[in-house]
């Protein structure tokens, strides 16, 4: 099987490479743009090191005496980059057929699938927190979402205000159902609706879209269906971007391979080289909840 680069290939960055790119753009993934994102560069190894600093105490001085000094000494956090990829065929009929169009769909169907897959890794780290609100088996609620920033603000290494532009929260689609049946109600007497329904511009925009829009206790909440799933429950998650990091080691990378006339295709394989880590366990709040398909 002879390998042939894409740069020997004419127009598979136009065919190929660009619609996946369009693909991976950074603002469709709802639970990596929240987390803290580490691009390699030329002479950057597989493995980045985040060093975090432990706390610093004042004390009260006296006079004449001296300060005390402590020493600082960081507790390194590894991210080590590992190679994923996702393979595909196009046979010689196929692109006979359709021409650029059926490559064009390739790319974008190979990005969505690097996509799916960091997503669905990264969500390990929210499923790793060790403190949750929520519950399983419970709908969401507004409370919920409130108890999260209560905690992240209270912890003993605090988000303070300042900080709380980089909290994000994502939850599922369903929970989502939950919530916006709590924020607009449909009307007196609903289970999830005991006030009477709300009007005016604002919330005629959110349930036309019906997704949510604005900030609720100032952090913003994105959807994500690649959450980790326990049973019919979710873990999804309120957090700072510094809750963990990951590393974007290797940019994407398509290769085409000749295969044997027999074969009467064209093999199309991506490459991605990434990697991820919890950094601060107090920056983030696993959130717990049913995540069963609603049916009203």
């Amino acid at each position: 099987m002879a390998e042939t680069l894409t740069t020997n290939i004419t127009n598979l960055q136009e065919k190929v490479i660009g619609p996946a790119r369009k693909t991976l753009k950074d603002d469709a993934l709802a639970i990596k743009r929240a987390f803290h994102v580490v691009r390699g560069r030329a002479g950057m190894d597989d493995t980045y090191n985040w060093p975090k600093m432990p706390g610093v105490t004042a004390y009260g001085l006296i006079e004449g005496m001296d300060m005390v000094t402590e020493t600082l000494i960081d507790s390194n956090t590894a991210v080590s980059a590992t190679e994923v990829g996702v393979a595909v065929k196009v046979s010689n009929k196929a692109l006979r057929t359709t021409g650029d169009k059926i490559l064009r769909f390739a790319g974008q169907a190979m990005g969505s699938a690097i996509n799916v897959k960091e997503e669905q890794d990264a969500a390990t780290l929210v499923d790793g927190f060790g403190n949750a609100v929520g519950v399983d088996g419970g709908s969401a609620t507004l409370g919920h979402l409130s108890a999260a920033n209560a905690q992240l603000r209270g912890n003993t290494e605090p988000v303070v205000d300042g900080m709380f532009k980089d909290v994000n929260s994502v939850i599922t689609p369903y929970m989502w159902h939950d919530l916006a049946q709590l924020l607009f109600p449909t009307g007196s007497g609903d289970s999830h609706a005991p006030m009477a329904a709300q009007t005016g511009r604002a919330a005629e925009g959110v349930m036309n879209r019906y997704f949510p829009k604005g900030e609720y206790f100032g952090v913003p909440i994105w959807l994500s269906s690649n959450l980790v799933a326990s049973g019919t429950n979710t873990r999804a998650g309120v957090w700072h971007k510094e809750a963990g990091i990951i590393y974007d080691f290797m940019p994407v990378e398509v290769e085409r391979d000749d295969i044997p006339k027999t074969g009467r295709a064209v093999n199309l394989s991506m490459v991605v080289d990434y990697g991820f880590a919890e950094a601060n366990d107090g920056f983030g709040r696993e959130w717990d909840a049913d995540n069963t398909a609603p049916t009203s």
